[in-house]
């Protein structure tokens, strides 16, 4: 549910007696970048990683980049592996429809994002992509993914919490990073800090990106609190990476609660929870994404009333200077497209 303790300290006992297994994960990570050659996508991809395991705030910031392209009339799609979905076959691209799929099958957060976009799903984004171009998309958003060397892309963008940072530096499992931090900056073209940069580990970070000439931005979640058709309270539940988030945000909202619970990021709720849960109040508040997984339940069942009672707090994304961010991002498109000088390659 919560990151564990020891990924924000060197020191801790269990991060020491982990980094024998970190050093397996990096020799493993680092034999697949050596042995895989990344291909040269064709279409514009724009790239939105992060460095962390953990949640980071990656999908509003793609919503945004989504706006923004179909704003200037290029037609975006965004692809995805579809974590967790029984449909995320290996090698065929699979359309998200709002209306048919079920979390279950696609993932919550493609799910979440196709009542806007088109969103496909396969582990391998260049079936999704040339799927996608088959649609007509014009530019491509990848959903995470920064640590794949497959598919070379004109922009990444990794977006870090504020409040997290890169917790001890240290690599899964012994830390959170899920790639030694030098690999990861020589490929990253801007660094998105979401929130307050209050971490520790932002001044050794922000030092690394200046010698490496990654731009920095920051930005930060927008709620819009929902309107409770009663004065009565309601009760919170979230299935997120960071819970305490959610939290923070109804706080900043004045919205007051009867009460929370939390449960594991993309939680697949039960019918057991979703009748214990419609015990705790009449009225709900939630998260996007997990009404997502609520979403097209069978009619009759408790999972179905829990939706029809939940109200979704709504994020969205600011970010300072953003003119310059799409300004860096256009001008990398037009140049890698051109000559397929891949920062990522």
């Amino acid at each position: 549910m919560a990151e564990p303790k020891h990924w924000q300290s060197a020191s801790h006992p269990l991060s020491l007696g982990l980094r024998p297994v970190s050093w397996a994960y990096q020799l493993i990570e680092a034999s697949n970048r050596f042995f895989v050659k990344p291909q040269h996508p064709g279409k514009p991809v724009i790239c939105v990683g992060n460095l962390t395991a953990g949640g980071a705030g990656k999908t509003p910031v793609v919503r945004f980049l989504a706006a923004h392209f179909s704003a200037s009339g290029r037609q975006p799609a965004i692809l995805s592996r579809g974590y967790g979905g029984t449909l995320s076959n290996k090698s065929l691209a699979v359309r998200v429809n709002s209306q048919r799929h079920t979390a279950q099958q696609v993932g919550d957060e493609p799910l979440m994002l196709a009542a806007d976009w088109p969103v496909y799903i396969c582990p391998d984004r260049f079936a999704s992509l040339r799927a996608a171009v088959a649609d007509g998309a014009q530019i491509a958003l990848k959903d995470d993914g920064l640590q794949n060397p497959s598919m070379a892309h004109h922009f990444n963008l990794v977006v870090i919490d504020g409040a997290s940072g890169i917790g001890n530096g240290l690599l899964l499992p012994a830390g959170p990073l899920r790639q030694a931090l030098p690999i990861a900056l020589a490929k990253a073209d801007a660094l998105l800090v979401m929130g307050a940069a209050t971490h520790d580990s932002f001044a050794n970070l922000l030092t690394a990106c200046q010698a490496r000439n990654v731009a920095v931005f920051y930005g930060r979640t927008q709620a819009t609190p929902p309107v409770f058709p009663t004065q009565e309270k309601p009760f919170a539940y979230c299935g997120i990476a960071k819970p305490e988030k959610f939290l923070a945000s109804l706080a900043a909202c004045d919205v007051a609660l009867a009460g929370h619970r939390a449960f594991a990021d993309h939680h697949q709720f039960t019918e057991a929870e979703a009748a214990d849960l419609l015990k705790q109040a009449n009225v709900f508040i939630t998260t996007e994404k997990d009404m997502a997984r609520l979403q097209n339940a069978a009619a009759g069942s408790a999972l179905k009333a829990l939706a029809e009672q939940s109200h979704l707090l709504k994020i969205s994304v600011e970010i300072d200077d953003s003119d310059k961010l799409m300004a860096l991002i256009e001008r990398a498109i037009d140049a890698r497209q051109a000559n397929q000088n891949y920062k990522s390659y």
